[in-house]
């Protein structure tokens, strides 16, 4: 990770990485403290914490899983292209500006890239969170389809979209209703909350082992 970092100034891979999984492993322990401290578990807020989980600790291997540096290389500097992108959107909505453009920041992106060997091109390309969970979970992690329906789940519900409370909350009909409408209790689903926050902890250990192996030479 040492060789990957050197190449890719100011854009480090082992800081990027850690950035993610400390993301990933503060929103679970806010999980836990709702869950075990608080003793509270809402239908819904649950899943906003996994997503972030998820994403952030597929964020990780995402850019530590390739065994080729050139492969590590690039999905870095995809991401820290896309981190352009979105901070140079927020100074505009605020109506900021910064030293530099965001063409020239981009600019950078793509020097790093040649320099290291890398289609400029391909360094600065979208991407975007259905991709990387998938492809972190595609790898050694718990599987490309589990993953990446796991994540959709927990957006879903983030977003309220409502082919999700079926699929994750426990719903009793109601008797009495008016003829072609459904009343429905609805309660949280510990087994499925249980699942979703498996994937996501198993995906933030994965992290963290391959953060360390990339750390260790050889590895």
């Amino acid at each position: 990770m040492r060789g990957d970092d050197e190449r890719l100034d100011p854009y480090q891979i082992s800081h990027a990485v850690h950035n993610s999984l400390s993301h990933g492993v503060d929103h679970l322990h806010c999980l836990r403290t709702v869950l075990r401290d608080a003793a509270v578990i809402h239908m819904y807020a649950p899943y906003s914490l996994v997503r972030s989980a998820l994403e952030n600790a597929s964020t990780a291997v995402w850019m530590l899983q390739p065994p080729g540096r050139a492969d590590r290389l690039t999905r870095r500097l995809r991401l820290a292209a896309a981190d352009i992108r979105n901070g140079e959107e927020a100074k505009r909505l605020a109506q900021q500006s910064g030293p530099r453009t965001e063409a020239e920041r981009i600019e950078q992106v793509r020097t790093i890239a040649q320099q290291a060997g890398i289609d400029p091109d391909v360094a600065v390309s979208r991407v975007g969170f259905g991709q990387i969970v998938k492809a972190a979970g595609g790898g050694s992690g718990p599987g490309a389809d589990v993953s990446l329906l796991v994540w959709r789940m927990c957006s879903g519900i983030a977003h309220g979209d409502f082919w999700t409370t079926p699929a994750v909350a426990e719903m009793a009909e109601l008797p009495g209703a008016p003829p072609g409408i459904g009343a429905f209790e609805i309660t949280a689903n510990i087994k499925i909350l249980m699942y979703v926050t498996t994937i996501a902890t198993l995906m933030t250990n994965l992290g963290w082992r391959l953060y360390d192996q990339r750390g260790r030479s050889p590895y």
